[in-house]
């Protein structure tokens, strides 16, 4: 490793490059990030012209001050990039958050691979009896069963036209149409910590789709190991679960 004199966070040093895998072929990787939990306290104390020469402890209260007073801009001094493969349906929701850039992988000038979601044989859900956007029990095994076949044989059809319109010599743009939801993208995704606490904050909860909370927890150990003193603020006003 190159030798550097911006601010370092060994948590974060630790996780780089480490390839989390998700589910059967999703995968959550910090490539990149800027900053340390310093640089949050730092960017605060320049509110009163001041910059450094604290104590860590002094960061640290500092830093759990300013979460519970909601200051956050100081929070966005740290950035984290990730690079993610996860399914299409799950790359909507998690496209909702607008406030990070990203690119993703282009079917226009690439093939799709062979990838696609399928839910694990436990993991075949019901719809919630009282609220519409959310999951219910898991179903029984032999609906599991069923369920998942169905899947599978949709998804393996799905990509055998879309090999057909390629070999007839349709565009790589137009013969997408036919590629399902469950087939897996690629992104790398940039995102400031405060705007990353609020993804935390929504994809970590209960009622979240399971699918995309377990994208979250990944990348929350990343962000806990990275910048405990953070992390330890954004814990200290969720509520309780």
């Amino acid at each position: 490793m190159s030798e550097t004199s911006r601010p370092i966070s060994p948590g974060a040093e630790e996780e780089l490059n480490k390839v989390y895998k998700v589910h059967e072929a999703g995968e959550v990787e910090l490539v990149d990030y800027l900053g340390s939990d310093n640089t949050v306290a730092r960017a605060a104390r320049t509110s009163y012209q001041r910059d450094n020469g604290k104590s860590e402890e002094a960061d640290r209260r500092l830093i759990l001050r300013l979460w519970r007073d909601r200051h956050t801009s100081p929070f966005e001094m740290i950035q984290l990039t990730f690079r993610i493969r996860l399914p299409i349906f799950v790359m909507r929701q998690h496209v909702r958050h607008r406030t990070a850039s990203l690119n993703e992988w282009s079917f226009r000038y690439t093939e799709c691979p062979d990838l696609f979601y399928v839910p694990g044989q436990d993991d075949v859900r019901s719809q919630h009896s009282t609220n519409k956007q959310m999951s219910g029990d898991t179903l029984p095994d032999d609906v599991s069963s069923r369920a998942r076949t169905l899947i599978e044989g949709l998804n393996h059809h799905a990509y055998s036209v879309y090999g057909q319109l390629m070999e007839l010599g349709v565009a790589r743009e137009q013969a997408r149409v036919v590629l399902p939801v469950s087939a897996y993208t690629q992104i790398v995704w940039s995102i400031d910590m405060r705007n990353l606490l609020h993804y935390f904050s929504l994809r970590l909860a209960p009622d979240a789709q399971k699918e995309i909370r377990d994208y979250a927890v990944i990348m929350a150990r990343i962000a806990k190991k990275g910048w405990p003193m953070v992390w330890e603020a954004f814990e200290s006003t969720r509520p309780a679960p």
